[in-house]
């Protein structure tokens, strides 16, 4: 009889629902499930949703669904929710935009991406159907675009000739592919990529990662510091590098060395060798040519190869210089050393001997300069023999035979240094003369 009532009943709200009275018309079945999400990773921070209503048991449902038949009822609402507040991530391409409750769509997809690639996002995805069944899933996305281990790498002082390497690694921290589309230098002169530059390069999600190596080669040009950078593009956003470097350069620097007019004399305090770069330099030996009037000690002191430092100097002894013969002199001092820039490697070296050595001893002057009468005056000289007057490149500028012991001869026409050549009763003598007036 219960039953028969139940019926009856039923039987009159379909009848008032087909009588357009208003009434809504009651489903059979029932749906006590929630949504189903699903989620793709996609690259630069995105993730491709699908939210499902697919789940009727029987399926398909009967005809008409049994009172307790598992019949979806369709999406009502997708969106993110605004408790908790979603941080830097929208949602976006939701198919189909309506969802409509008299013809109840069962499926529909979505995308939720970062705002900005370049920092991490969360959000809670919420998705309703219309028996206000809901999930909520957290959603935490990672960077999109790739970490660097450095913003900026410094080789520090190289010295040039040598080369120096270093490197970066780049990680993919998100859940989807990362794309290397291009490696690149800004100048590429003296900073080269020497592995990992090739591209396009496909670097695996959650931490995979990617090395990237350079090398640094400085010239003297690189004294006073240069830098480079490295750039990373990718279609999410690009990372730098800014890439530093200093070229080491030992210079070394010498002084000529004139000696002046002297027969016996050494440099003081010595040879003095100068670094004005900024690394060390290393003198290893010393080679002397030209006149052998020049010497210099072997060993020197200090003893080869000694380290010069960057800004300083070292004295080198002795270097020294004697002849008991007039005339003039030159020699060069080559410096060998491993000096990135040894321009200024050779010492020049310049005498001149003017005074003989028996006049420097004290000997008695056997032909002097009377600077009053402008007259060269030789003494005991041997009767008959030939006196000369030379220059001190040679050039006879008279010959006299000698007529008595002592003589003049006119030197108004000549100045500077003259050699006289005579013979005395002790043989043939030579004597330098300065005409000084």
């Amino acid at each position: 009889m219960k039953k028969l009532c139940l019926l009856a009943a039923f039987a009159a709200l379909v009848v008032g629902a087909q009588a357009g009275d208003g009434a809504m018309v009651p489903k059979p079945g029932i749906d006590t499930l929630a949504p189903v999400l699903t989620a793709t990773a996609l690259p630069c921070g995105c993730r491709e949703f699908t939210a499902t209503e697919l789940r009727n048991i029987p399926d398909p449902p009967s005809t008409p669904p049994k009172e307790r038949d598992q019949v979806e009822s369709g999406l009502q609402r997708i969106r993110l929710a605004p408790d908790p507040r979603a941080v830097n991530t929208s949602l976006s391409d939701l198919t189909p935009a309506a969802f409509p409750q008299d013809n109840p769509v069962t499926s529909a997809t979505f995308k939720v991406c970062l705002t900005d690639k370049s920092k991490p996002g969360e959000c809670v995805v919420e998705v309703q159907d219309w028996k206000n069944n809901f999930t909520r899933q957290l959603i935490k996305i990672a960077a999109a675009t790739p970490a660097i281990s450095v913003t900026s790498f410094d080789f520090g002082t190289v010295k040039v000739g040598q080369t120096a390497s270093g490197e970066v690694t780049v990680t993919n921290n998100g859940d989807g592919p990362m794309i290397l589309e291009t490696i690149s230098l800004q100048n590429g002169s003296r900073v080269s990529v020497t592995a990992g530059g090739s591209t396009p390069y496909d670097v695996p999600a959650n931490g995979g990662t990617h090395k990237i190596t350079f090398t640094y080669t400085p010239t003297l040009a690189s004294e006073n510091g240069e830098e480079d950078v490295l750039t990373v593009k990718t279609p999410c956003g690009d990372v730098t590098v800014t890439i530093k470097g200093k070229g080491g350069v030992s210079r070394i620097a010498t002084n000529d060395w004139e000696a002046g007019s002297t027969f016996d004399k050494c440099l003081e305090p010595g040879l003095v060798v100068t670094n004005s770069g900024n690394v060390d330099m290393t003198v290893t030996a010393f080679s002397i040519s030209g006149a052998p009037e020049f010497t210099i000690s072997d060993p020197t002191t200090p003893d080869l190869p000694e380290v010069i430092p960057a800004g300083g100097s070292v004295t080198f002894t002795k270097v020294c210089f004697k002849t008991d013969k007039p005339g003039n002199y030159e020699a060069t001092i080559e410096i060998v050393s491993d000096a990135t820039d040894g321009a200024d490697n050779k010492v020049k070296l310049t005498a001149t001997n003017t005074v003989s050595v028996e006049d420097e001893i004290g000997k008695t002057a056997l032909a002097w300069f009377d600077a009053n009468s402008g007259m060269i005056v030789v003494e005991t000289v041997r009767p008959e023999s030939v006196v000369t007057v030379n220059d001190l490149q040679g050039r006879t500028l008279t010959s006299v035979v000698a007529d008595g012991q002592s003589m003049r001869i006119n030197a108004s026409a000549w100045s500077g240094v003259v050699l006289v050549n005579f013979t005395t009763a002790e043989g043939v003598v030579t004597r330098s003369l300065s005409l000084t007036r």
